[in-house]
């Protein structure tokens, strides 16, 4: 079993065009974040904002321990590479901005770097693209998922369930070693995470995590696509 760590988060949310969904997550972070960490930033990166989004995260700032970026480019990754590389505490991690998860299995898996390195989200049981309830991402999502999963396996011999989940938590040190390497700007930031951290054999979990309400935001677009392979293909082939 590895050494605990200070009960410490950096939590960084990445948000685009955000303004509907942002406000009640930021809250719902922090109330259950504040409870099991003795200390708490949440990091929000307004990537490319058109709408309201980084006026209300500011607003948020003047209650909660926020940090706000604002960052002109747009992209998951982008936003998730300057967030982290802000962060301050030894347990780092990202949540979607719209909040769809269980926060108990959040919580659980913020636990679990007691014992791993780094710890992940699955929407998905093995063999199946449902939720036992019926909550259910939308088509485009569980495409891109299962696209994930199949270019995870085949081309970075990942077998994890979902690479994609808005979820994923891990140790500073693992950050330390990767970020100054990362080079996967959008979407496709999930695999390139995972797949350098088994390449350094850091210890990772994966966690059944269950929608508990259907995700209504989105930013994903198929356009995003052809740019995501590019970007994995030259990651993997010539990085």
């Amino acid at each position: 079993m590895k050494k605990g760590i200070e009960k410490s988060l950096s939590l960084v949310i990445p948000a685009h065009n955000a303004a509907k969904v942002l406000n009640q997550s930021v809250i719902e972070y922090y109330q259950l974040f504040s409870q099991c960490m003795e200390q708490l930033e949440i990091i929000v990166v307004c990537n490319a904002c058109t709408d309201d989004t980084v006026a209300i995260a500011q607003e948020l700032a003047k209650t909660f321990p926020l940090k706000v970026l604002n960052i002109p480019h747009r992209g998951k990754g982008n936003a998730l590479i300057r967030g982290f590389n802000l962060a301050s505490y030894e347990r780092m991690g990202f949540l979607d901005c719209d909040n769809p998860f269980s926060l108990e299995k959040m919580k659980q898996m913020l636990q679990e770097l007691d014992k791993v390195d780094i710890a992940i989200a699955s929407k998905y049981l093995r063999g199946s693209f449902k939720h036992k309830k019926g909550v259910r991402d939308s088509n485009l999502r569980r495409i891109i998922a299962l696209g994930g999963q199949c270019i995870s396996f085949t081309v970075f011999g990942l077998t994890f369930r979902d690479t994609q989940a808005g979820a994923k938590f891990f140790r500073k040190t693992v950050w330390q070693r990767l970020g100054k390497t990362m080079t996967c700007v959008g979407f496709d930031f999930d695999i390139e995470l995972l797949y350098k951290a088994k390449k350094h054999k850091y210890s990772i979990a994966e966690f059944y995590t269950p929608l508990v309400k259907v995700e209504k935001f989105s930013t994903v677009r198929v356009k995003y696509l052809a740019g995501m392979l590019y970007r994995l293909f030259k990651m993997r082939f010539f990085g």
